[in-house]
């Protein structure tokens, strides 16, 4: 360490630089910790809208600044986009660039990085190797302004022009260092879907581990799945007033929907953050109903779970007025007792189906390809709903959930 000491600073004009780090995992609360160990001082917080800053001061004066994007849709559609950018790359090892690709639609934490440099080597490389160290201790890779991405160890994943330095690589979806063996019910259970996939003529990758091992399955309690139905059910009916074009004042149609169904379940303090804004909102926007309007599909997934209706093939939209008949004919009490919650062993065999779903999804829009048997709508709302109810990557709050494969 040490190599910044005031003494060694210069009177060079500082030019901006940056690099970018893509991870793989559930939250980034760690990321104090590791800035605060390896340039050995507390970082500054601060919080701008949809981004976390930290600032690290450094002893010539000078400072680090790390961006953490915390809305988890643009960190998918940043994940995507990358995706679709380097699917141009002419590299010519075709397993390496789709698994290149795979690693990257993983990618559901962005730090961004910018710092000054000079004329001092000495320093920019100091800054760049601690950069690296924190892609090891986060598992994550880096990104150059050049399009070029690195593993932390500083092997070239793939280039926008072709290049790579690994003739085998397989996507990690966890941390490095932390990363758990296969069980062998985890194993068996990848296995099962996977003869799913060859039955239906599904393309897939057998290396893809499961998202949710055993041990770290977290199914929350009946009671509270039911309230979350209800809740996701309010949103859906909600988007529906606004689109299906019957209302003349579709607000007043939607408030007089809401109200009903909150007598019946009192919903109102099960709401999530976004839920509730979007109830509150009587002018959402167009990208907002369409989202929510999508969720009847994690409804059908939460009741088929509750054992209340067995879901359709994934190419056909669950029937909304199905949906509608067993919450509206029901009541929270009646509810519950007549739902039976489907065993950790179903939930988990469903997920990783599914999980294995939207990879082939993902996949064939990546390569402009067709899959006639799924429907990639549908499928990304069963993944929604099935990781909330299996608590995949450790994430238990709806609005959080993530569906990267």
């Amino acid at each position: 360490m040490g190599l910044l000491k005031k003494e060694h600073k210069k009177n060079t004009q500082m030019q901006e630089a940056s690099l970018t780090l893509y991870a793989s995992r559930p939250d980034m609360q760690i990321l104090p910790e590791i800035l605060e160990k390896l340039f050995e001082t507390k970082p500054q917080e601060v919080v701008e809208d949809d981004e976390k800053l930290f600032v690290v001061s450094l002893p010539d004066g000078s400072s680090i600044k790390f961006s953490v994007m915390a809305n988890t849709q643009e960190n998918a559609i940043q994940s995507n986009g990358m995706a679709n950018y380097f699917a141009q790359a002419p590299l010519e090892n075709e397993k390496v660039k789709d698994a290149a690709i795979q690693q990257i639609l993983l990618f559901n934490c962005i730090v961004g990085v910018s710092f000054g440099v000079n004329e001092e080597a000495t320093r920019t490389q100091y800054i760049i190797m601690q950069i690296y160290n924190m892609a090891k201790e986060m598992g994550a890779f880096v990104l150059h302004p050049n399009m070029h991405l690195f593993r932390a160890d500083g092997k070239l994943l793939i280039s926008i022009d072709g290049k790579t330095d690994f003739e085998e690589f397989y996507p990690s979806t966890h941390i490095l260092k932390d990363e758990k063996e296969e069980s062998q019910e985890d194993i068996a259970r990848k296995e099962r879907s996977i003869a799913i996939l060859e039955e239906k003529n599904i393309p897939y990758v057998k290396h893809l581990r499961a998202s949710v091992p055993e041990s770290d399955c977290k199914i929350p309690d009946k009671a509270e799945i039911v309230h979350r139905l209800i809740c996701i059910f309010s949103t859906c009916v909600r988007s529906e007033v606004y689109t299906c074009g019957r209302y003349e004042n579709p607000s007043e149609k939607a408030k007089e929907q809401y109200d009903l169904l909150n007598e019946q379940y009192n919903i109102k303090e099960w709401l999530s953050p976004e839920e509730k804004e979007f109830i509150d909102d009587p002018y959402p926007d167009t990208v907002r109903l369409n989202n929510f309007g999508w969720r009847y599909e994690c409804c059908s997934v939460i009741l088929w779970a509750l054992s209340l209706i067995d879901l359709k093939e994934p190419t056909e939209i669950c029937d909304a007025a199905e949906l509608g008949n067993i919450i509206c004919n029901n009541d929270f009490e009646s509810l519950m007792e007549k739902a039976v919650l489907r065993s950790k062993d179903e939930l988990l065999d469903m997920q990783d189906l599914v999980l294995r779903y939207n990879w082939a999804c993902v996949d064939a829009r990546i390569n402009r390809k067709e899959i006639s048997q799924l429907n990639e709508g549908i499928i990304y709302e069963w993944h929604y709903a099935l990781n909330w109810l299996v608590g995949a990557y450790g994430v238990t709050q709806w609005d959080d959930v993530q569906t990267h494969t």
